[in-house]
């Protein structure tokens, strides 16, 4: 039985660089088998069902395509949409209105436990922070724009590959997951 997941690509679109159609990224993953294939904005939100219930299998098929198909590395993160559904009902920052600052930072991997205390650790002026499993919550309190707390350094910290949505993509990701 097929299982519903979503791709989420990391750093494609961006400034205009590592471009990358959603229609093409759409007919390119139908040659790997994937089915019910859609796509969400163009920051690289692929949803597809598949037989295969391992997602990093499918982290794996699906990064070695992409790198075959358009010739650099993305970096890719699977999530099940029970998995995502979780993650909504785990927000530990269930006040933020502005739904702008608040971010889920998706890791491919769950962080070995001290590199999770260093990172805990870390003090920045105006952003909280909460690790859970494969999931990083952070309200950046004055805008992720301006804030130290950036996508790469997180990968370093927690030597880990990572990709952001806020919360308002998240939220769509959910409904979407559903249809």
């Amino acid at each position: 039985m097929s299982q519903q997941y979503v791709a989420l690509l990391r750093g494609i679109n961006v400034g205009g660089k590592r471009k990358l159609k959603m229609a093409d990224l759409r007919e390119s993953v139908l040659k790997i088998g994937f089915k019910e294939v859609a796509t969400y904005i163009q920051s690289g939100n692929l949803f597809f069902t598949a037989e295969e219930k391992n997602s990093a299998v499918l982290e794996e098929k699906l990064a070695q395509h992409l790198l075959e198909e358009y010739s650099y590395e993305i970096p890719v993160i699977v999530r099940t949409s029970k998995e995502i559904e979780a993650a909504i009902t785990q927000n530990p920052f269930p006040d933020v209105e502005d739904f702008k600052q608040l971010h889920l930072i998706f890791l491919k991997e769950k962080p070995e436990e001290d590199l999770v205390k260093d990172f805990k650790e870390l003090e920045f002026a105006s952003e909280e922070f909460k690790i859970q499993g494969k999931h990083l919550f952070v309200n950046y309190i004055e805008g992720v724009r301006n804030s130290k707390l950036s996508t790469t350094l997180i990968e370093k910290k927690l030597s880990t590959k990572a990709t952001a949505r806020n919360w308002k993509t998240l939220l769509k990701i959910s409904s979407l997951l559903k249809d």
